[in-house]
Protein backbone atom coordinates (compact mmCIF):
# COMPACT_ATOMS: atom_id res chain seq x y z
CA UNK A 1 0.00 0.00 0.00
CA UNK A 2 1.84 3.29 -1.04
CA UNK A 3 1.72 6.36 1.15
CA UNK A 4 -0.98 8.06 -0.58
CA UNK A 5 -3.45 5.28 -0.43
CA UNK A 6 -2.66 4.99 3.20
CA UNK A 7 -3.59 8.87 3.92
CA UNK A 8 -6.62 8.59 2.07
CA UNK A 9 -8.05 5.28 3.50
CA UNK A 10 -6.76 7.35 7.30
CA UNK A 11 -8.39 10.67 6.21
CA UNK A 12 -11.90 8.50 5.51
CA UNK A 13 -11.42 6.48 8.28
CA UNK A 14 -11.41 9.74 10.74
CA UNK A 15 -13.96 11.44 9.06
CA UNK A 16 -16.61 8.67 9.37
CA UNK A 17 -15.20 7.98 13.04
CA UNK A 18 -16.20 11.96 13.31
CA UNK A 19 -20.08 11.51 11.77
CA UNK A 20 -20.48 8.15 14.08
CA UNK A 21 -19.44 10.83 17.03
CA UNK A 22 -21.53 13.65 15.62
CA UNK A 23 -24.99 11.79 14.94
CA UNK A 24 -24.60 10.22 18.77
CA UNK A 25 -24.30 13.43 20.01
CA UNK A 26 -27.17 15.10 18.01
CA UNK A 27 -29.27 11.99 19.10
CA UNK A 28 -28.38 13.22 23.36
CA UNK A 29 -29.50 16.71 22.42
CA UNK A 30 -32.85 15.78 20.53
CA UNK A 31 -35.85 13.89 22.72
CA UNK A 32 -36.74 11.25 19.52
CA UNK A 33 -32.79 10.21 19.76
CA UNK A 34 -33.21 9.67 23.54
CA UNK A 35 -35.95 7.16 22.86
CA UNK A 36 -33.62 5.35 20.44
CA UNK A 37 -30.49 4.83 22.81
CA UNK A 38 -33.23 3.59 25.29
CA UNK A 39 -32.75 7.05 27.44
CA UNK A 40 -35.35 8.92 29.77
CA UNK A 41 -35.91 12.59 28.51
CA UNK A 42 -34.43 14.48 31.31
CA UNK A 43 -30.78 13.39 30.17
CA UNK A 44 -30.58 15.77 27.18
CA UNK A 45 -27.52 16.85 27.38
CA UNK A 46 -26.32 19.68 24.86
CA UNK A 47 -22.23 18.83 25.83
CA UNK A 48 -21.00 16.51 23.77
CA UNK A 49 -22.82 18.21 20.66
CA UNK A 50 -21.10 21.15 21.48
CA UNK A 51 -17.99 19.38 21.62
CA UNK A 52 -18.55 18.27 17.70
CA UNK A 53 -19.42 21.30 16.94
CA UNK A 54 -16.15 23.12 17.45
CA UNK A 55 -15.26 25.46 16.55
CA UNK A 56 -19.00 26.71 15.88
CA UNK A 57 -20.13 26.26 19.36
CA UNK A 58 -17.14 28.06 21.16
CA UNK A 59 -20.12 30.92 22.12
CA UNK A 60 -22.08 28.47 24.14
CA UNK A 61 -18.73 27.85 26.03
CA UNK A 62 -19.26 31.80 27.34
CA UNK A 63 -22.62 32.45 27.23
CA UNK A 64 -25.62 31.23 28.66
CA UNK A 65 -28.63 30.54 26.36
CA UNK A 66 -32.08 29.36 26.17
CA UNK A 67 -32.34 25.54 25.23
CA UNK A 68 -33.87 26.38 21.43
CA UNK A 69 -30.96 28.91 20.85
CA UNK A 70 -28.67 26.30 22.14
CA UNK A 71 -29.99 23.54 19.90
CA UNK A 72 -29.85 25.82 16.90
CA UNK A 73 -26.47 27.12 17.69
CA UNK A 74 -25.75 23.13 17.59
CA UNK A 75 -27.40 22.27 14.98
CA UNK A 76 -25.45 24.34 12.15
CA UNK A 77 -22.55 23.87 13.76
CA UNK A 78 -22.81 20.17 13.17
CA UNK A 79 -24.18 20.89 9.53
CA UNK A 80 -20.68 23.23 8.89
CA UNK A 81 -18.15 20.59 10.22
CA UNK A 82 -19.73 17.91 8.15
CA UNK A 83 -19.60 19.86 5.12
CA UNK A 84 -16.31 21.21 5.41
CA UNK A 85 -15.12 17.29 6.69
CA UNK A 86 -16.34 15.89 3.38
CA UNK A 87 -14.72 18.70 1.96
CA UNK A 88 -11.36 17.74 3.76
CA UNK A 89 -11.75 13.71 3.64
CA UNK A 90 -11.51 13.99 -0.27
CA UNK A 91 -9.00 15.97 -0.35
CA UNK A 92 -7.15 14.90 -3.42
CA UNK A 93 -10.24 12.65 -5.22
Amino acid sequence: MDRTRALKTLRWTLYGAWVVASALAMMMALTPGLDLLGLPPERISFIPATFTGMPWTLPLFFSDYDSVTTLAIVLVGQVLNVSIGLMLARGDD
